[in-house]
């Protein structure tokens, strides 16, 4: 799945759960788990880049449901981190526009539905563990692409690393 739906809760869980994912890696811990397991949700400096990621879990006997589940959460994740980014943003803007930080929310919202996001899953115990990750270097440069105030979309890119690097763990 490519794109990240906003439009409601049921379009989004419905959409994620139409494909894209990369299939099932069965589980049982130890060096088989993958690293975004561990790390769960947040912003990441990883070898490939700057990464904001969801990480959802889901306890089902019901594999279809189970699956639904854990991308639906993961999504939602994903989006909470994709929020705390705008809000970041709207801290460090210098513009005096009335109502900016829902203008800011809405173009971050519009450049990561724009973005491909990597999609991931791992069963282990019953339980199923889903990714949605986006690209924050693929997201700066999608926001140039949206809808928006052409200097509010330039402010944002220009301020998008310092946002992230204030959600991103220290190292």
């Amino acid at each position: 799945m490519r794109n990240f739906g906003v439009l409601s809760a049921a379009t989004f869980s419905l959409a994620l759960a139409c494909g894209g994912s990369k299939g099932v890696k069965p589980g049982g811990g130890g060096d088989e788990t993958p690293t975004w397991v561990a790390q769960g949700t947040g912003a990441f400096n990883v070898e490939s880049g700057k990464k904001l990621q969801g990480v959802g879990v889901a306890p089902r006997s019901d594999p279809r449901k189970r699956r639904q589940a854990a991308d639906a959460a993961a999504a939602q994740q994903l989006q909470g981190g994709i929020d705390a980014l705008a809000a970041g943003l709207s801290k460090m803007t210098e513009s005096t526009k009335e109502n900016v930080g829902d203008e800011i929310a809405a173009i971050v919202r519009k450049a990561a539905a724009a973005v491909p996001h990597v999609h991931d899953h791992y069963v282990a115990e019953g339980s199923e563990s889903a990714l949605d990750q986006v690209d924050v270097g693929a997201l700066k440069q999608a926001v140039q692409g949206v809808d928006g105030d052409d200097n509010l979309k330039r402010e944002i890119a220009n301020n998008l690393d310092r946002a992230f690097d204030q959600l991103a763990p220290k190292q």
